[in-house]
This record gives C-alpha cells, sequence and structure tokens, in this order.
C-alpha cells in the first residue's frame, strides 16, 4: 500500500514536469518494495527524463532478464538501446518480442519508427502488413500502420488501407476519423467532412475526434462551427494551446477583432541576444562550442516522424542539462524567460498572461539542423506555454530580405488555407533568441542554398 502511495505521487510529479520530486517519490517507493518491477521500471523512465541515459538504460536491461518482462518494458528497451547506438540489438529485441506478442500495438509501432530511422522508407511496417494478413479481424494493427504511413509522407496508401478496413468496423469514429483526417491531408476537405461529422456523431464526447473536425471545417470555410467546437473543447481544457491556435484561426476567418489580440506580435513575440558565459571570447566563439555538442547527440539521419521539420534532423531525446555547454546555455536563457514573464500582464484573460507565475521550468528541449531545401512546416506546441528559438548558425540566404529564406514565420495555419497566409516574420541573426506563446503558428521559410540552418529551442511552463 505504500510503495503505490509513493508511485502515484512520483506520478503526479512526473506528469508536472517535477523530475526530482518524483525521483525521490518513487525511491521511497522502492525502500516499501524493492523488488517492484513496475516501480523499478517507472524509476528507469525518470532516469531517461532526467538525462541519466547509461543509468536507465542498465535498468531496463536488468529488468529485460527477470520474470515480469512485458512489451511496455521491452518498446522502452529498444528505444534506449537505438539511443545508445545499438539499433540493430534494438531491431532484434523488438522482432523477438513480436513473435511472443504478435498484435501488440506499441511494439509494432516502436519497430516501425526504429526500421525509420534506420532507413527503411515505406518497408518500415512490413511487420505490421504481415501481422494484418494473419489476424485480419484486429482494427487497431490497421490504424497503428496508417498512421505510421501518413506521417512517413504515404497518405495514399495510407487511406487505401483504411478505406479497405472500414468494413470490418463501420462503426468505428477512429476509423472514421483517420479516414477524414487522410483525405483533407490530400487535399480532399469537402470529402473529409462527412466522415469527421460522423465520427463526432458516433462519439460526440471524444475530443479527439471533434479536434479533427475543427480543422477540416476551417479548410472548407465554416469558421463559425469551428470557432462554437473549439469554445466547447477548450471549457475541458483551457490551456491547449493546439485548440487556442484553432480557435485563433477561427476568429481571423470572421473577421473577429479577438484574433489581433491573441496574435499581438509587438507584445507577445520578443528577441534578445544572448550572452556567454565569460570563458568564451563571444557568442560566436560559444556557438561554435554548442554546435559541436549539439552534432554529437544526433543519432539519424533521417527525420523524426510526428514532427514538423522536413529536410533535416532532430536530436530525439531533452537535451542533457548535466552536459558543462548545455547547463550553459540554459544558464544563459534564465534572465530572458525571466524578463518575457514579468512583462506579461496581471490577472488577465489572455492565455498567455493568465498563466503568469513567479516561476517557470524548461518543459522539453531539443536542437533541429536544417539543409538546404529544409523548413519546419507550420505547427504549435500543444503542450507548452512560451516556445523559443535560438539561432547558432544560419545559411547566408537569409540576409535576403526578399525572398525571407529560412526566416522564422508566424499566423499561417498548419492546415492550408488560401485564406490566412503568414502575417509576421522573423529575421534570424546567430546568437538571437526568440520567445513567444506556445499557440502560435509558427514555421520556417524554406531556403535552397547556403550552409545548415542550425538552432537549439525549448518549451516553458509556469511553476
Amino acid at each position: 500500500m505504500a510503495c503505490e502511495a509513493w508511485r502515484v505521487l512520483s506520478r503526479v510529479n512526473a506528469n508536472t514536469q517535477r523530475l526530482d520530486e518524483a525521483r525521490s517519490a518513487i525511491e521511497i517507493a522502492l525502500q516499501h518494495l524493492p523488488d517492484s518491477s513496475v516501480a523499478r521500471l517507472e524509476r528507469a523512465l525518470l532516469m531517461e527524463q532526467q538525462g541519466q541515459y547509461a543509468e536507465s538504460l542498465a535498468e531496463l536491461e536488468s529488468l529485460a532478464r527477470g520474470s515480469g518482462v512485458s512489451p511496455q518494458l521491452l518498446v522502452h528497451l529498444a528505444r534506449a538501446l537505438a539511443f545508445a547506438g545499438r539499433g540493430e540489438e534494438a531491431e532484434q529485441q523488438l522482432e523477438a518480442a513480436l513473435r511472443r506478442w504478435p498484435t501488440d500495438l506499441k511494439l509494432h509501432g516502436q519497430l516501425a519508427q526504429l526500421r525509420w530511422s534506420r532507413g527503411a522508407g515505406e518497408a518500415s511496417i512490413q511487420w505490421i502488413e504481415d501481422a494484418i494478413e494473419k489476424f485480419p479481424g484486429e482494427p487497431g494493427l490497421r490504424l497503428v500502420a496508417a498512421d505510421h504511413l501518413r506521417n512517413a509522407g504515404f497518405a495514399a496508401k495510407a487511406l487505401s488501407l483504411l478505406e479497405g478496413s472500414l468494413a470490418l468496423a463501420p462503426d468505428s469514429a477512429a476509423f472514421l476519423t483517420s479516414i477524414g483526417v487522410l483525405l483533407d491531408d490530400l487535399g480532399r476537405p469537402q470529402e473529409a467532412l462527412p466522415y469527421l461529422q460522423n465520427a463526432v456523431a458516433r462519439a460526440p464526447r471524444a475530443a479527439s475526434s471533434k479536434r479533427n473536425l475543427v480543422a477540416t471545417l476551417l479548410r472548407v470555410g465554416r469558421a463559425a462551427e469551428a470557432l462554437q467546437h473549439c469554445n466547447e473543447l477548450l471549457e475541458r481544457a483551457p490551456d491547449d494551446q493546439q485548440l487556442i491556435a484553432y480557435r485563433a484561426t477561427a476568429l481571423r476567418l470572421s473577421g473577429d477583432s479577438r484574433y489581433a489580440q491573441l496574435h499581438d506580435y509587438a507584445r507577445l513575440v520578443r528577441t534578445c541576444r544572448l550572452q556567454p558565459p565569460a570563458r568564451f571570447a563571444d557568442i560566436a566563439q560559444f556557438n561554435a562550442a554548442l554546435a559541436q555538442e549539439l552534432s554529437r547527440l544526433r543519432r539519424s539521419e533521417q527525420r523524426p516522424l510526428a514532427q514538423s521539420l522536413r529536410g533535416g534532423t532532430q536530436t530525439e531525446r531533452n537535451l542533457p542539462a548535466d552536459n558543462p555547454l548545455i547547463a550553459d546555455f540554459f544558464a544563459m536563457l534564465d534572465a530572458p524567460i525571466r524578463d518575457y514573464i514579468a512583462q506579461l500582464r496581471d490577472h488577465d484573460g489572455h492565455p498567455t498572461d493568465r498563466r503568469k507565475r513567479a516561476d517557470y521550468r524548461i518543459a522539453g528541449s531539443w536542437s533541429v539542423q536544417l539543409q538546404p531545401g529544409g523548413f519546419h512546416i507550420n505547427h504549435v506546441h500543444p503542450q507548452g506555454w512560451l516556445s523559443s528559438a535560438y539561432y547558432l548558425e544560419l545559411p547566408e540566404s537569409v540576409a535576403d530580405d526578399a525572398s525571407r529564406a529560412g526566416w522564422l514565420k508566424f499566423g499561417e495555419p498548419g492546415i492550408p488555407i488560401a485564406a490566412c497566409p503568414p502575417d509576421y516574420f522573423v529575421k534570424p541573426e546567430a546568437g538571437m533568441l526568440v520567445l513567444f506563446p506556445s499557440y502560435l503558428w509558427h514555421g520556417t521559410v524554406p531556403f535552397s542554398e547556403g550552409g545548415r540552418r542550425l538552432t537549439a529551442a525549448f518549451d516553458v511552463v509556469p511553476c
């Protein structure tokens, strides 16, 4: 009983990114029940979140040698092995696990992601396709395969798979939603609409179905309906940055002045130049050292699935705060973040201002390298409060004010809407930090020549 209580407390703290408190709680839980494989797994995952990757992997491998092996454990072990540069071993572990649990969706999803990261392309779902043939009554396999194909850029194949599967579960809100989303991705929003409306009718309390319907309603110009759904969903999740972004787009399409309040760029998008630690001669020298360290942290030459970048790579885990250079970087961020927060309005109903607190924490951090031809598609950060971009290296083409190649753009939704072009740009400079609300649609203007575009980024949430 005491072990379970401390485990629950650990989860609560972990869910709010209070990792030190979560770690303390799980250690106490293990004092009460040292052999608990569940608590040991949770400790291993906390170690990973704290940047203790070697210790986390050792604990996962120890658990995998025990008697309480589960698909969940093996999914996390495979991720840790891949991050440690043992991708072939990770793939073998997952294949062995799928021979034991051939319909486990998380194992299939992890193997597909791993095979994608190792360059398998469309063949990365071969194991799922084989399982679909052997277990035709398992609709979840088809959904996992379709989701992977969609994220990998094979939307037409994903749609064909789902349309052929709908006969298995014609009343499934999940199938209906997935088909609707894929049709929208393929530029067929009018065809997508009845599928998404049918999904909402069959699962009226399912937030995911309604969110996807909102995106398509915006695309077909039905802003008033989209706004109504957004308002209903935001009553349940008022800090959901994706919903706030959809609501802002609906207001923009309606000509509502409240859009300008949400997208008050002059007040809410701020730039500053970071000051390097004293041991560096200037910010250029610091950036060169940090760039070298960030390059070392990249494990894959493939873009990560379900992320915004195209034509580039991204670090796979939070930037390790125990690394001296990265610790310096986080220390350099503190003053600009605190200054941003201090300038927010007190007792204001604006979705950024009303969450103003005396303190903050970094909720996630990463680095992105874009090559010529690369860009970020327009997106938001659903779990954030404040988001960022810090520029270490930039292609020469950013100097071209006419093309704005490589610039940061705001306001253009991630769903193609002709009436909503970008309405604000930031010209990046090496050593510049940009801070802005996480709900603002943002992306980058593609660049076709020059060097790489290297950034570090993070999300901030209030304490």
